[in-house]
């Protein structure tokens, strides 16, 4: 049921990043060369699912295929894309990395603070 629930769930996300990216983009750059982009990050990122890499790991991948896909949108298209796309392109990156170094953070802070003993050895 995994695997169906995944191939629904990814053939979902890429229709609809697809018609996303086809409001933001000129009208030249038809929703088909669009999906055509986004098809091979789709698939790896649907593929990196099924096998259970971990969430983080899973987020940096398909952070870099996002912007992967913006790159290969920016060279197919025959007019320059909106500055609204770069946004689009870059944010998933920057929320990772973002919540990386969040996450970091985090554990550094928790390793410096000490654990509190009892001082009276008949309280244990």
């Amino acid at each position: 049921m995994k695997r169906f629930d995944a191939i629904v769930m990814f053939v979902s996300l890429w229709l609809l990043a697809s018609m996303v990216v086809d409001v933001l983009t000129p009208p030249e750059l038809t929703v088909y060369a669009i999906g055509m982009a986004l098809a091979p990050a789709t698939l790896i990122s649907a593929l990196l699912y099924w096998l259970g890499v971990p969430r983080i790991d899973f987020a940096v991948c398909f952070s870099v295929l996002w912007m992967v896909s913006g790159m290969v949108l920016e060279l197919i298209s025959p007019q320059p894309l909106s500055p609204y796309m770069i946004i689009v392109v870059v944010l998933p990156t920057v929320a990772v990395g973002i919540v990386i170094n969040f996450q970091r953070w985090r554990r550094a802070f928790a390793a410096v603070v000490p654990e509190t003993k009892p001082t009276d050895p008949r309280v244990s």
